[in-house]
This record gives C-alpha cells, structure tokens and sequence, in this order.
C-alpha cells in the first residue's frame, strides 16, 4: 500500500491490494499544506516516517468489509506488530518516500488548452426566497447513470462557495442560445435576486430557483465534495429531471456560440 499526499490537498491510497509494502509518497507542497495532511491520516514519528490510522486505511482503500480483503489486511497488520511497528495507539508505522520532481505546464499553456474544449454552459442556482445564488460553469459533467450523478467545480474563494455548502442542494440548468442575458447577468450582479432578473425563473420557498425554459434543469442534492487544487468538485444526486428541446449554447475559446443543424449528404 502506499498512500499519496498529494499537492492538490488530495490524499489517495494507491495499491490498495499489495500487503507487502507500506509507504507514504509525499509531493512537493508547503509544510502546512503537508501538516494538515498528515492530521487526516495519522500522526508524525521519529526518524522520518509516520504512524498511519488503520481505520482511515481501511476507510480509503474502498474495500473495508470484503472478507479476502479484510484477512490480507490483517496479516499484514500482525506481520507489522511482530516487528514492532505498531504504536500503543494501535497505529502502524510507515515510512516516507519524497518526490522530487512535479513537471506540469504553465498556467498560460493549462489555460490555452483549456480554451480548446468546447463546453457546455449552464447556471448552477441554490437557495430560496430571497436567499438565492447561482453563477455560471462550463464544467459541468455526467458522473454515474447509477446512481445518477452530475457534478461541477467551484473555486475555492467563489462567492457561491459559502451558499451551496449551506443549502446542500442545487439545479443546474443548461443553458441555450436564447439565455445570453441571463448569462450576462449572472456573470454582472451581486449574488441575490439580482441575478436571477433575467430568465424565466421559477422561484419558491420549497426549492432552489428553476429555469423554466432550459434546455435540462437537473435538480440535485450535494452528496460529496472534494478540494482539488483551487476548485472544490460538487457531486450531485439527481433527484428531478426535465428536458426540453433547444439550441444549444456553447464555450469555446473564452467566448460563447450557438450550433446549427447541417444537412449530412451521404458518402458514395
């Protein structure tokens, strides 16, 4: 096993199956950042290395309770003891591996590439009355069928951040070529019911707003979130649904455009 503190703030547990190794890769990253993950997992030792949480292991590899994996599991942990790698706190010791190499673009080539997918835009809405939020995402994307999972980012000083974590529920809706000013607006006004002036809403105390006329509005509840980098990913669960037919409204290259239906001739 080997679990990764990674410096996006993402702690993962690589190699969930191999019982006979136990380390802990660790990414360039600042000291804080590399403390506040290691709280999550367990606590630091002497002589580089740390004491790792069974439990948080069992809880990470995704296989906690499968009888085959649960008696790997504990072989392992009895050949730790007989060793005397495990704590009076019932914590077993591991020891650090330090990569020394994070090669990855620039923020100017990240964001030029990203510029080259086309996407999707849609208006997340959260809240109720006159409590109300949304804002604008390209990154919206199917997760799961089964359950049926959607999901989007949000930047971590977003000032939409603060009103879905309190709500736990959101639509989105996905938006057509006739929405440019209520996606002006969005992009333009205070949080509030101002940015909902535009559009034909349906607005109420028993959910968060719905745009009426959309091409989908996905209603959702909020069943994770995960902090990567400077974004934290929503993941919603799917509980209403509608559909309607439209023009699409599409984000590329840092600006908006509509599809038009061409007709295909047939290659002889």
């Amino acid at each position: 096993m080997r679990i990764h503190l990674t410096n996006l703030g993402a702690v993962t547990l690589l190699e969930p199956n191999n019982f006979r190794q136990l380390d802990v890769l660790i990414d360039p990253q600042p000291e804080e950042q590399l403390h506040q993950a290691v709280a999550r997992i367990g606590t630091w030792g002497e002589d580089d290395h740390i004491w790792l949480s069974p439990s948080v292991m069992r809880f990470m590899s995704d296989h906690g309770g499968e009888p085959a994996w649960e008696a790997g599991f504990a072989k392992m942990l009895a050949y730790a003891d007989e060793h005397d790698w495990v704590n009076a706190e019932g914590n077993v010791r591991a020891h650090l591996v330090y990569s020394d190499s994070d090669e990855v673009v620039t923020q100017d080539e990240f964001k030029a590439a990203m510029r080259a997918l086309p996407a999707g835009v849609s208006a997340i809405s959260t809240g109720r009355g006159d409590d109300v939020a949304g804002m604008i995402v390209s990154s919206l994307t199917s997760i799961s069928a089964e359950p049926p999972l959607i999901g989007f980012f949000v930047h971590e000083n977003s000032s939409m951040m603060e009103h879905l974590l309190a709500n736990g529920t959101f639509v989105a809706n996905v938006l057509g070529s006739c929405h440019t000013s209520l996606m002006a607006s969005f992009l333009s006004e205070q949080q509030g019911p101002a940015r909902f002036k535009h559009g034909d809403w349906q607005l109420g105390s028993e959910r968060p707003p719905v745009l009426t006329d959309a091409l989908a509005s996905i209603e959702c509840d909020i069943v994770n979130t995960t902090i990567l980098g400077t974004h934290r990913l929503f993941v919603g669960k799917i509980r209403k649904s509608t559909v309607k037919e439209k023009e699409p409204m599409v984000h590329f290259n840092a600006c908006t455009y509509r599809l038009q239906n061409h007709e295909e001739k047939a290659i002889a």
